[in-house]
Order: C-alpha cells, then sequence, then structure tokens
C-alpha cells in the first residue's frame, strides 16, 4: 500500500483544445419531435449547454479547485481522488461524503464552507471527500471489479492514513451504498451513518426489489394506486440502467468519444432526476458546477468507466448487514410514499423531509443538507 500523496488538478492544454474542438465540430443529427423531452434530451437545450461548454473557463475553475487540499492514492492497482479539507477547528469531526452517479466529489463543493466554518465551532467537520473509481476525479481503473465494497476499502485506507479513528459518513443514491459497507468494514468506528434519498430513488429500488406492492401493509389502499403509478413509469426512465447494467462498454466507447455524447448522456439525468419544480438545470444548481463535473467526465474517461462501474455494481447486486450505527435519513423531493417504502417500521429515529430539491441535495439545496448533517451528528459527539 502507497502513502496518499497530495494532488494538483493540470488537464493538459492540448486537451482543452481538443475538447473545445470536438464541441465546435460536432456532427447534430437530424431531430424527430425536437421540442420536447419525451424521447430524450431536445436537440435546441443540448445545443445551448454545449455552447456554455465551449465557453467555459477551465483554468480559471481548476485554480479554484487547486485551492483545496486533494490527494491521490493508489489502492489496488487504481487511483482514488480524496478532497481533504479541515476545519480550522482543530477538534471538528471528520465526515466523509460519498457521491453517486452520474457524479463526483465535485457534488459537494458547495457543503465545504458551511461544514468547515460555521457559525458554532461545535458544529465544526474536517471534509474527506472521495471519488470512487471511474468517475472523473479518479482515473478510470483498468481491472473488474471495482465494487462499493472495494471503494470504501480504499476509503478506510484514506482514513487510517489522515489519522482518523473516529468519523461520521454520509452518502446519497451508489454512496449511500458506499457509505453502508465503509460503516461495516470499519466495525464501529463510525459515530453515524447519515443517508440521503428522495422520491424517485425511493421508487426506483422499489423497482429493482420486484415492484409489487399490492401485498405491502404498511400503504394505504391510495397510496398504493399512486406508488403503483409511479413504479409504471420507471421502465420509460430507466434506459441508462438497462444499458449501463449489461452493456457498458459498447456504449462507453461513444460517451468516450464524443463530449456531446458525454454531455447529453449526464445532462438528461440531471434534468430528470433534480427538483420536479424546475424547469432546466441552471435552475436546479449551480451550472458551473454541473459543467465542472461534467468536464471531469470528460478529461478523465468517466463516462465508460462509470458505466462500468454500474456493471460492477448490478452483478454485485446485494446490501451491506445491518449495523448498529445510528442512522439518519434526509428525503428531498418528499412525498408521504418515501418513509412506508424505506423505513416502514419507523426504526430510523432521525428522519428529516424537504418538498425542496431532488437526487443532488448537496448542489441543489446544500443549506438544507447542511443543516441536517449538524442536527444529526451533533447528538452524536462524544
Amino acid at each position: 500500500m502507497t502513502t496518499a500523496k497530495p494532488f494538483k488538478l493540470a488537464i493538459a492544454d492540448a486537451d482543452i483544445a481538443d475538447l473545445r474542438h470536438r464541441l465546435r465540430s460536432a456532427r447534430w443529427p437530424v431531430e424527430v419531435a425536437p421540442d420536447t423531452w419525451e424521447r430524450g434530451i431536445p436537440g435546441g437545450y443540448l445545443r445551448q449547454l454545449a455552447e456554455r461548454w465551449v465557453a467555459f473557463d477551465w483554468r480559471a475553475k481548476e485554480a479554484e479547485l487547486n485551492r483545496y487540499d486533494q490527494v491521490m492514492l493508489d489502492f489496488e492497482g487504481a487511483q482514488i481522488h480524496a478532497f481533504h479539507i479541515r476545519s480550522r477547528h482543530a477538534d471538528a469531526m471528520p465526515l466523509v461524503l460519498c457521491h453517486g452517479w452520474p457524479s463526483s466529489g465535485i457534488e459537494y463543493l458547495k457543503l465545504v464552507e458551511p461544514l468547515t466554518n460555521p457559525a458554532d465551532p461545535r458544529d465544526a467537520f474536517h471534509l474527506i471527500i472521495p471519488t470512487a473509481p471511474g468517475f472523473g476525479l479518479s482515473p478510470a481503473p483498468g481491472q473488474p471489479g471495482w465494487t462499493a465494497g472495494k471503494t470504501a476499502a480504499a476509503i478506510v485506507e484514506l482514513l487510517n492514513q489522515f489519522g482518523y479513528d473516529r468519523f461520521a459518513i454520509h452518502g446519497t443514491d451508489m454512496g449511500s451504498d458506499v457509505a453502508a459497507q465503509l460503516d461495516v468494514l470499519t466495525n464501529g468506528r463510525a459515530i453515524g451513518l447519515h443517508l440521503g434519498t428522495d422520491l424517485d430513488s425511493v421508487i426506483a429500488v422499489a423497482s429493482f426489489m420486484g415492484g409489487d406492492l399490492s401485498q405491502n401493509p404498511v400503504l394505504t389502499a391510495e397510496q398504493r394506486e399512486r406508488a403503483d403509478a409511479l413504479l409504471a413509469r420507471v421502465a420509460d426512465r430507466s434506459g441508462y440502467i438497462a444499458i449501463q447494467s449489461t452493456r457498458p462498454k459498447t456504449l462507453g466507447y461513444a460517451l468516450n468519444d464524443s463530449p456531446i455524447g458525454q454531455l447529453a448522456w449526464i445532462a438528461e439525468k440531471f434534468a430528470a432526476w433534480t427538483n420536479p419544480g424546475k424547469a432546466t438545470i441552471e435552475e436546479a444548481v449551480d451550472i458551473d458546477q454541473f459543467l465542472t463535473n461534467v468536464s471531469l467526465y470528460w478529461y478523465g474517461g468517466g463516462g465508460s468507466a462509470s458505466a462500468n462501474a454500474l456493471w460492477e455494481a448490478f452483478k454485485a447486486m446485494g446490501w451491506a448487514p445491518p449495523s448498529a450505527t445510528p442512522r439518519g435519513v434526509a428525503v428531498f423531493n418528499a412525498s408521504d410514499l418515501v418513509r412506508p417504502l424505506f423505513d416502514p417500521q419507523q426504526q430510523i429515529a432521525h428522519w428529516s423531509e424537504f418538498t425542496q430539491g431532488g437526487h443532488f441535495p448537496a448542489m441543489e439545496e446544500p443549506e438544507l443538507l447542511a443543516e441536517d448533517l449538524r442536527t444529526f451528528f451533533v447528538s452524536l459527539r462524544a
């Protein structure tokens, strides 16, 4: 095992120029039904995003990111990037933030200031923000087998090298699985486990688990009817899973070669999964943060590699065993359907619901998420 080494982003000038050339010379298709999302992202809107990406000042963003301490760890043949951002308060609680798809550690950067520099020093956190191998900031691994459990093992090594014996954990989407695996692997070292979720994610998991709610004793008849209506829409919204969980390599060639394809693949999910009350991606999230994430997917080969990560996740399908670690959940785009499906016995003591936000709460509603993290973990401080 090697020591995590200090790291700074430094994308080559030739790679930046190549991206802009590819965007400007894109080969656009003849489009059927150009003004609707029914068949996917509309070309007119995608062109607007591409134009913003051409004009995006990567060097300025790179300099901004490099103000944060970063490391790169070699772990079992792959490299793991992590932001390691210490609070000025020495006794701050270490907190690991685990991202989902199609995202990276970039997802959590709006939490840095409120969590590391709060009004009350007792609410301060040191932040460890890893990116799973192949999700942009961490290079694409050349070996199979990079599951949530293996990513969690790499994070354990980072925590050990940083000298954190006790720590808090948060995760969303695929990061919830990494977070749960990290909790189990560290066997009692976690102070608490906090998860973020949303209505779409809970319905999707219900679909993966079989989707038959007719015998669910916790739901009322009216709730079952609404849940079944949402379940019926899952197939129309899950083409990405069908492809990435079966033939990621075939899709990966296109994502790795076309920035327009990569942009469309990520943008369609951000549009679908962010707050349904927001008409566009730029209304739901900071467009510069979104383009930073897309840029790092492009430069790091994250399209192909993260597609393969979903294949690995589905082949390894299995949840981490339960633990005694205190748990908290924050639900965004909340509905009365979420808790009966997610926590039917109401065993989770800390349960928060917000009508705002969606699948990317750290980007959409960072203040709400930061406050919920503080509220949950403050009672667990030793």
